[in-house]
């Protein structure tokens, strides 16, 4: 029955959970929890907010399965839910806030990349280096890019516009920002890191 479920869509899961198959509401849960949990710690860098802003998330899905429109689009709800949550969270403390801030100290790591497959010990460690190399870089980026680039790794450009709200084109233009901002701060640490000694 487990296998079952790994083959029915998002809606299909929703729609089982509905009519009250709590396995249902577990196979979303386990579906999205790492991608989920990954992008609400990005957003807010601090990992015991990050566990409680994701069970309470869950616990809005929970109850509020049923405002959910079926249309293949749960992935952006939910995390359009996280989003709010996190939100809600820096105005609480900063009524001043904003995603567009850019003089933040920038302390959440992008998503650990994690290798897949068998590889040897050394190519591990290289990919662990790039990854570590990336998160620092991307601590320069102002939120929204940060995010963004986040979300990329779970979502098209169109499913990442759902979720924000925002239109396709914003979301293009600013990924591409993003893109070119990233290759640019990283090109330049490697300079640094890489400048001969005199």
């Amino acid at each position: 029955m487990a296998n079952e479920r790994n083959a029915l869509t998002d809606d299909e899961l929703v729609l089982d959970f509905v009519r009250g198959d709590e396995l249902a509401f577990e196979e979303l849960v386990l579906r999205y929890k790492n991608s989920l949990y990954q992008y609400i710690l990005v957003m807010t860098g601090d990992e015991g907010c990050a566990g409680d802003l994701f069970q309470e998330v869950f616990l809005s899905v929970y109850k509020n399965v049923s405002k959910y429109q079926a249309q293949g689009k749960f992935k952006a709800w939910l995390f359009r839910l996280a989003r709010n949550r996190v939100l809600n969270y820096f105005r609480d403390r900063d009524p001043l806030f904003s995603l567009d801030q850019t003089d933040e100290e920038g302390k959440e790591p992008l998503h650990e990349i994690l290798p897949s497959g068998e590889e040897l010990p050394l190519e591990i460690l290289e990919r662990a280096e790039l990854a570590q190399e990336i998160r620092r870089a991307s601590e320069a980026l102002p939120p929204k890019q940060r995010e963004i680039i986040y979300l990329r790794q779970y979502m098209s450009f169109k499913e990442i516009a759902e979720t924000l709200n925002l239109p396709l084109g914003t979301v293009l233009v600013t990924g591409h920002r993003a893109i070119k901002k990233l290759q640019h701060i990283l090109l330049k640490n490697r300079e640094v890191v890489y400048e001969p000694v005199r």
